[in-house]
């Protein structure tokens, strides 16, 4: 099983979006076997795949009371089934703050390495994981990273964003002595075709020294109409640009996962 993470510092530019754009087109387009884990707060990639609920639950289980630390719960007992028959998910809710607050204050030896312990137990079952990551660098993302091969992080144009992708990609040099294989490709996101876009975009690919993907996101209304409809963009709006350049996203994706 492949683990990929999605993140970002900064809100608004397409995270959940992306998460839950690659995870709906390797599941149903591409006939992947995938866990999708929620790893923010606030649930929404929960909410886009029908499993979301006010219960403690999901993720908030899986790392404090999991029998690699000693709990009850194993992690297929924490998985839920989905709407599409290629895609299941452990998810996640406000209780993931009180999660993240234990976590911290834990003296047990496997503080950041207990979802990677739990997920080996299902690793055999999927052929990718995609874990849509809160904006806080807390212990819960923290877990999500030393579990992952990839971190893809979408990138807007703009000053902020890119301090916050550079940010990133510090964070993650620091783990690379938990986790030396982990790397950062970012996505620019909401890409328009204007000159201060366009030059942004030329920046990324030759001198931000950030491995970026080929293929752009562009800006589309039928995105954040599918976040309205909480749903997964290619399912809302099959033929949109926002779908194709996603599916460009997954080749590119599958090309460098799988050779």
């Amino acid at each position: 099983m492949k683990t990929i993470a999605v993140m970002s510092p900064k809100g608004g530019i397409g995270k959940t979006t992306t998460a839950d754009s690659i995870a709906y087109i390797l599941g149903e387009e591409q006939g992947k076997r995938v866990l999708i884990l929620d790893g923010d707060p606030q649930g929404d990639t929960s909410k886009t795949f029908g499993c979301h609920e006010t219960a403690e639950t999901g993720m908030s289980r899986l790392l404090e009371c999991h029998a690699c630390t000693g709990g009850e719960c194993h992690t297929s007992e924490l998985i839920w089934t989905t709407a599409y028959p290629h895609i299941d998910m452990i998810p996640a809710n406000g209780y993931l703050v009180r999660t993240d607050l234990n976590l911290m204050i834990s003296q047990e030896g496997n503080q950041v390495t207990r979802l990677k312990e739990a997920l080996a137990e299902v690793a055999g079952e999927y052929d990718y994981c995609i874990c849509d990551c809160g904006r806080l660098f807390d212990m819960v993302v923290v877990n999500i990273l030393v579990a992952s091969e990839l971190v893809i992080a979408p990138i807007k144009v703009g000053g902020y964003e890119n301090e916050a992708i550079k940010s990133l990609c510090e964070q993650v040099e620091d783990l690379r002595q938990i986790n030396p294989d982990l790397r950062v490709k970012g996505i620019l996101t909401m890409r328009q075709k204007n000159k201060t876009s366009l030059e942004f975009e030329e920046y990324l690919h030759t001198a931000s020294g950030i491995e970026m993907f080929k293929a752009p996101i562009r800006r589309s209304i039928m995105a954040e109409k599918a976040t309205i409809a909480m749903a997964a963009v290619p399912a809302f709006a099959r033929r949109g640009i926002v779908a194709q350049d996603y599916r460009d996203i997954v080749r590119e994706l599958l090309e460098d996962m799988e050779g």
